[in-house]
């Protein structure tokens, strides 16, 4: 008899109609092993007015390895209150743990086996793992191939980095964002920590909750194999749309910054003309490097406009419109 303690898990994605996407991480987790002295349930919760991913869940009943998986509508919009949603649904289960994933993704087959076994060796509160890119769907053009590959060796980069800097005994330069993560639902229940909702499409809801986490001294912990793959689809593989996601990603951190710090804003004044000049090197790098650099100029591009729409006052719209399918 497993003389492991005995958990409860809800592993939750959050969704706003992207039927195709969604049935792709069904699937995933129907094929997951599940980590042994665990109950374990699937939710999907859908931030909309109607239920429209419902037929989706209920065609995907039973999950081959015997998992549940139910649907839950959250109607008031924004990905902080369909987050919190899920994490009173958990705590009303009596989950030990919340696990979330984007209904982008996929997940290894030892996904949950591996994130159970480094929350059980860290005594960590909440923790977080890589994300790789999955495979291209269907056809696309140069460009978005091009860019493609600039995704995938930017999460290569970004893995590798986490993987030096953190492990089971902390996550010092890493952020633990939800696109794999998972966190005891004592945050919410004996903490109070939740989802700022006053951040209803900006994005950045959950970088701020772990900042959060650590400003307490609550423990963290980054978990290296267990791994997620991100679907992209063609319409996210466009320089329009990677400068966009930069600077609606730019356009929060510095509006948390200037909460924190007013006068931070004083700080562009020496690091504006450095970013400049380096999104001036890395256009003119571009035929040099076989396009190498187009993310990063996108990405730096939008890091300058995020950062000047936050000193003007203006705010991110990053989850208010949907992509893919």
């Amino acid at each position: 008899m497993s003389s492991l303690p005995h958990l409860t898990i809800v592993v939750v994605t959050l969704t706003r109609g992207r039927p195709q996407m969604l049935r792709a991480l069904i699937e995933s987790w129907g094929a997951m092993d599940v980590p042994p002295a665990c109950d374990l349930s699937c939710l999907v919760v859908e931030n909309a007015l109607r239920p429209l991913s419902l037929p989706v869940v209920q065609a995907a009943r039973p999950l081959p390895n015997g998992l549940r998986v139910d649907h839950l509508l959250e109607p008031e919009p924004g990905i902080p209150f369909a987050r919190n949603r899920a994490a009173r649904e958990g705590i009303a289960r009596g989950a030990d743990l919340l696990a979330f994933v984007d209904d982008d993704e996929v997940v290894a087959q030892d996904w949950l086996v591996r994130f159970v076994e480094g929350y059980r060796a860290s005594g960590a509160m909440l923790l977080g793992a890589p994300l790789r890119i999955a495979p291209l769907m269907g056809p696309v053009g140069w460009s978005q191939r091009l860019m493609y590959r600039n995704v995938a060796e930017r999460y290569r980069r970004k893995e590798t980095r986490a993987a030096q800097r953190a492990g089971l005994r902390g996550t010092p330069g890493v952020t633990i964002v939800t696109n794999n993560w998972l966190a005891e639902t004592r945050l919410f229940r004996d903490h109070g920590i939740w989802f700022d909702e006053t951040m209803r499409h900006t994005g950045g809801t959950d970088a701020k909750f772990h900042a959060e986490v650590r400003r307490r001294g609550l423990p963290t912990a980054w978990v290296a194999d267990a791994v997620v793959h991100e679907i992209v689809p063609a319409d996210r593989l466009s320089f329009r749309y990677q400068f966009r996601r930069g600077r609606d990603q730019s356009n929060t951190a510095f509006h948390r910054k200037l909460a924190d710090r007013p006068l931070a804003w004083l700080g562009l004044l020496g690091s504006l003309p450095l970013r400049l000049a380096l999104v001036l090197a890395l256009a003119v790098a571009l035929p040099f490097t076989q396009g190498r650099t187009l993310l990063s100029l996108a990405r730096g591009l939008g890091w300058i406009a995020g950062r000047i729409g936050a000193v003007l006052g203006t705010r991110s719209r990053l989850y208010q419109n949907v992509t893919g399918v």
